[in-house]
């Protein structure tokens, strides 16, 4: 049987306090800061956070690590959001990956999150076009990261598919380069949940773990709506794709993460994360009771 699961928050589940909403979405009215952000993890007792570098203001970033410490977390860095290197298309994002490569180095934080592209990329041209592109790209950013010991995960953001990005990792062929596996995108590209589990399962050192109430006017165009519900209370079998994830030896992070809400929910964050969290602690004591 596979240890305990080690759980986080995404920074991304509050992205509406940070000024990041949808056409969907209402604006809060407040800002956080990142403290605000790392008293609230916390609160919901948890052991690492998934921070989005682009939500830091300068002066958050150069105290990072301190805040981290301060609060006693473990921080996966999260870079990318919204298009990262947009299919291979920036060198502007390179460059910016490559700073935080650096600092990633510096603070001793292992393991960085990064972006090929957004939905809105997929499409543009064939994914052969753009896996080529990627690859000596890739290759060059992970030697850089190696250099400070660094793991890059690549994350299906909607733009590949698990079985698209596990090519990509497979053709880059760097011992520093896993990936960071999302349900929910997956399934916004019209994948098999399951399916998509066990392909990165393997690859995956971080889930990005999330239930989506499926609308069947948003099926076949990932930009539409997919709203988010409790763990649950959603359309997908979670329970299922979480076995498979650990049947394939995953043994990284689980980081809630929160896109919109579905409108049951609206608005109400905290406490869909407390109902998702109380649903993966039964799910892990079942789990318990059958392996």
């Amino acid at each position: 049987m596979a240890g305990p699961l080690n759980l986080g928050i995404g920074q991304f589940s509050y992205h509406r306090y940070f000024g990041d909403m949808v056409r969907w979405e209402h604006d809060p009215g407040v800002r956080w800061s990142l403290t605000d952000f790392m008293d609230r993890a916390n609160s919901h007792c948890v052991g690492t956070v998934g921070i989005q570098t682009c939500y830091l203001t300068k002066q958050e970033t150069e105290r990072l690590p301190e805040i981290a410490a301060t609060h006693g977390l473990e921080v996966i860095l999260e870079w990318g959001h919204p298009a990262g290197l947009e299919m291979g298309k920036s060198p502007e994002a390179v460059q910016d990956l490559r700073s935080w490569i650096a600092r990633a180095g510096r603070w001793s934080f292992p393991l960085l999150r990064v972006v090929a592209g957004y939905p809105t990329l997929r499409g543009k041209e064939p994914v052969e076009i753009q896996t080529n592109r990627l690859v000596p790209m890739l290759q060059e950013l992970c030697r850089e990261a190696m250099d400070f010991g660094i793991t890059l995960a690549l994350e299906n953001h909607a733009d590949f598919t698990p079985a698209e990005l596990k090519r990509l990792i497979e053709m880059t062929d760097r011992v520093n380069l896993h990936a960071v596996l999302d349900f929910a995108n997956a399934v916004r590209l019209g994948e098999d949940l399951t399916q998509s589990v066990h392909d990165l399962a393997p690859l995956a050192r971080v889930v990005h773990l999330r239930d989506l109430v499926i609308l069947p006017e948003s099926i076949g165009d990932p930009t539409a709506p997919w709203p988010a519900a409790p763990l649950g209370c959603g359309s997908l079998d979670i329970g299922k794709a979480l076995q498979e994830l650990y049947n394939g030896g995953f043994s990284g992070c689980v980081l809630l993460e929160l896109s919109h809400l579905h409108q049951n929910w609206t608005g109400k964050e905290d406490e869909v994360i407390r109902q998702s969290l109380s649903w993966l602690e039964n799910w892990e004591t079942f789990r318990g009771k059958r392996f």
